[in-house]
């Protein structure tokens, strides 16, 4: 056998053997969409554990008008305006969620509905555009990397 039929065929046991999964994209991105509406019921209910825990180790936070959060104790350390304020009331749609081909990032984007009542006046209002970059975690789970959101008002409104 020459060289040239050894060397074809180690390529073609190698592409083979190396070849990636089929990736249920569908099925990921069902998946992701899950993660994105247990972090919006952890947010809605005010519990700060469980939306920490929907956050990677490495992740990144980009408030708006303010420093970045790094990492996860730096998320765990972030003030939540939404939980720690009185008369909070949420509520989120996802707009749309997408799986990358290689099926381990992802992004969401949700419109969050934010009313604060107040004791006295009418209630303040807010639209948040919220993205979230996801990772797939080792275990099958998704966790925010990236979380950046603004407000969906006019400025100065």
């Amino acid at each position: 056998m020459t060289i040239y039929r050894v060397l074809a065929v180690a390529t073609a046991l190698l592409a083979t053997g190396c070849a990636p999964e089929t990736m249920d994209l569908e099925a990921e991105r069902s998946a992701l969409r899950e993660a994105a509406a247990s972090y919006h019921a952890a947010a809605t209910a005010k519990n700060v554990q469980q939306v920490v825990a929907l956050y990677d180790e490495t992740a990144l936070m980009v408030p708006p008008n303010s420093d970045l959060v790094e990492g996860l104790e730096g998320v765990g350390n972030y003030r939540f305006g939404f939980i720690e304020t009185e008369g909070v009331e949420l509520s989120f749609e996802i707009l749309r969620a997408e799986v990358a081909q290689s099926g381990d990032m992802g992004w969401t984007i949700s419109l969050g509905q934010i009313t604060i009542n107040r004791p006295e006046g009418p209630p303040g209002r807010d639209l948040v555009r919220d993205f979230h970059t996801w990772k797939k975690q080792p275990d099958g789970s998704w966790k925010v990397v990236v979380d950046m959101w603004n407000s969906g008002l006019p400025a100065g409104g």
